[in-house]
């Protein structure tokens, strides 16, 4: 199995997070099955009522070590702009181009690269890969996996996760949660001149006015921060829409959503709390969509010293964005850590060097030699 030729094609199925997965995880399915693993589907429908799928791969023994799994996504964001086809692979000098070739096809191309190299026999642990959907949207599918999947409940959860997100396959042992709510105005379309209409918009500002207030509070007040991350603040970032209502129309809707990332140790409930007693006391419409708590494991846990050794770096890092981990972490130990760079994800023309290729799977190949070939695992 070749990491870069799989990315080529992984690219080519048009995944973005809204449309139906199944094709390209039937494609994923017959992968996986050709490399010598037993493959779980986790199916469900996300709030739209589309299907959607999610893959267990198992590798290895039935024995009491619960070891291993590789976990990454499959879904991503819109490709809107871009100078090419965004579905179709273009190699460049150094760099393969295409959606998701950095945010992670390219990185779950490495994890099923480096499930090809082992044979059963040769796992003391089992190696799971697990492939999710609906990341970028609120770690659907990993809830459906961590809920659903009767391959963990009859052998329990992998002891240990590695999560594949872009990260210069640096380690990461903590990041921000993700947390976004939606408050919304009713009004009454009308010609602005008649004095008929109910405007929507205004209905928003004093709800608007205290959103500020929290904005500020949250970025400015000391005793709100940590010191881990960078920026030390969490955001409070607030967005409007009135379906671009013309100027002479009163706005008929008018929806603000928040977007909050809690740090480890926040309590996310006061914050979101303020939000909806603020819409209810405005007579607006309150929609909690995405909950997902930050994440952290401690710097001394056994996968992130594992991960420190075997990239050599002094000490693990933190990042402001949030992954599966989010889920994953209530059920194993784990580390961020993949080839490509943030700074390319959700990118026009989204690209990962293609020396991240080799890289990556020699990473998460390490991995595996610690806790699923060892015999003297921990």
């Amino acid at each position: 199995m070749n990491a870069i030729e799989l990315t080529k094609t992984l690219i080519g199925y048009d995944t973005v997070s809204p449309k139906s997965n199944v094709e390209v995880m039937d494609f994923l399915t017959d992968t996986l099955e050709s490399v010598g693993c037993e493959v779980e589907r986790v199916e469900y429908n996300d709030p739209a009522g589309t299907l959607k799928v999610n893959l267990i791969g198992r590798k290895g023994r039935n024995t009491s070590e619960r070891g291993l799994a590789l976990l990454g996504h499959i879904d991503t964001v819109p490709a809107i702009g871009w100078s090419e086809n965004p579905f179709e692979a273009r190699i460049v000098g150094d760099k393969m181009y295409g959606r998701g070739s950095c945010d992670m096809k390219g990185s779950v191309a490495c994890m099923i690269e480096v499930a090809s190299r082992y044979d059963a026999s040769d796992l003391h642990a089992p190696l799971y890969v697990v492939i999710t959907a609906d990341e970028e949207v609120g770690y659907f599918g990993a809830r459906a996996v961590a809920e659903k999947s009767e391959m963990f409940k009859q052998h329990g959860f992998p002891q240990y996760g590695v999560v594949g997100e872009p990260t210069e396959l640096k380690a990461v042992y903590a990041h921000k949660g993700a947390v976004r709510f939606s408050v919304t105005a009713h009004g009454r379309a009308a010609h602005s001149s008649t004095g008929e209409g109910d405007n929507a918009n205004l209905k928003l500002i004093p709800f608007l006015s205290e959103m500020r207030e929290v904005h500020q509070e949250l970025t400015t007040d000391t005793q709100y921060y940590n010191s881990e991350f960078t920026p030390p603040f969490t955001d409070w970032n607030i967005t409007i829409s009135d379906g671009e209502c013309t100027a002479n129309i009163t706005a008929p809707r008018s929806v603000c959503t928040i977007n909050y990332r809690p740090m480890p140790g926040d309590d996310p409930q006061v914050w979101i709390d303020r939000g909806r007693d603020a819409a209810e006391k405005y007579g607006l419409a309150f929609d909690l969509f995405i909950n997902a708590g930050p994440v952290r494991t401690p710097p001394y846990a056994d996968i992130i010293q594992a991960a420190l050794e075997i990239t050599g770096d002094t000490k693990p890092h933190t990042v402001a964005y949030s992954t599966d981990a989010a889920v994953f972490s209530k059920h194993m130990e784990t580390v961020i850590i993949g080839p490509g760079s943030i700074l390319q994800a959700h990118t026009v023309d989204e690209w990962m060097a293609l020396d991240q290729f080799e890289k990556g799977s020699s990473i998460f190949s390490q991995f595996v030699d610690r806790f699923c070939v060892s015999s003297n695992l921990r």
